[in-house]
């Protein structure tokens, strides 16, 4: 193999692939454009094997349009979101939590857990009443196909991931106009460009009904400003259009929407990616951390 084969194979197996949920019901697969799903029943977000190991995550909504139960399970190993607790093998756990297969730690504002055997994590943010945004990211595309709402081939992903529940309902999708949506999209134009109508309709999707629920309403304007950046239009202004606060921080913590995912404390000048909790800090994702408000100690 030639220097140029062997560097071509490392940049293979650093690829980054991102299944998201969040909102109401919003969906955006490994692939292809995000799509809308108006349902409380129980979901397979994704399900694939992996040199002979499974993994399956699925995912259930509550009334209130936030999802109120996610079950993971890697190599047999099944984890329970709901209520606020976290089951491993219908055992409460606190964290951090470091188990054979996997390790569970707190993210800044979110919570991962990082699989042992695989390059895949999960992450989410937990809300009153549920959980408002929640990703499965791996680091090197796979060659199996993967089945559920984040698969590959999703020409009917809704009808093939829906787990039978006879109490359970899914409705068609309803948008009216909202002007919230279409204020915050004027700001989106340079990012979105030509999908600009296909994000609008998405929007008044995922907030209609749930127009005075602030966490379905503000998962889906954070994630539209992630996704276009700190150098687009809208990245200094939609907390403003939208009325979206600043998540709260402990103490003299300070929210930054940017910045590295662990911060250097004086205890430990060169954090690594771990899941060793820093006790003068919050680790955070890229994107978001906190950092020691020095002028308020």
């Amino acid at each position: 193999m030639t220097p140029q084969q062997r560097m071509l194979s490392v940049c293979f197996l650093l690829v980054s692939v991102t299944c998201r949920t969040y909102g109401s019901g919003v969906v955006q697969p490994f692939k292809g454009l995000g799509y809308y799903v108006r349902s409380n029943c129980p979901f397979t977000l994704t399900r694939f094997t992996h040199n002979r190991v499974e993994y399956d995550i699925t995912i259930r909504r509550g009334d209130s349009g936030l999802l109120v139960q996610v079950e993971i399970t890697m190599n047999k190993v099944r984890t329970v979101l709901q209520n606020g607790s976290i089951l491993v093998e219908k055992k409460s756990v606190s964290l951090p939590y470091d188990h054979t297969y996997q390790h569970i730690f707190q993210y800044g504002i979110y919570t991962r857990l990082r699989s042992s055997l695989l390059p895949l994590s999960v992450t989410w943010r937990s809300v009153p009443g549920g959980i408002d945004s929640l990703w499965v990211e791996l680091q090197q595309e796979l060659s199996t196909d993967m089945t559920g709402l984040c698969g590959k081939h999703n020409q009917q992903p809704i009808t093939e991931s829906k787990l039978t529940q006879e109490t359970c309902q899914t409705r068609d999708p309803v948008f009216v106009t909202n002007q919230v949506c279409r204020n915050f999209f004027s700001y989106t134009l340079e990012c979105l460009q030509v999908k600009t109508p296909f994000y609008i309709q998405l929007c008044e999707e995922n907030i209609y009904s749930f127009e005075n629920s602030k966490y379905v309403r503000c998962a889906f304007f954070k994630e539209i400003a992630l996704h276009c950046g700190n150098n687009s239009y809208v990245w200094q202004k939609w907390r403003a259009i939208t009325k979206c606060a600043e998540p709260t921080c402990p103490g003299d913590l300070v929210y930054k929407e940017e910045g590295n995912a662990f911060i250097p404390s004086c205890s430990n000048p060169n954090p690594s990616f771990s899941s060793q909790a820093i006790t003068s800090t919050c680790v955070c994702p890229k994107g978001e951390y906190y950092e020691l408000n020095i002028f308020n100690t």
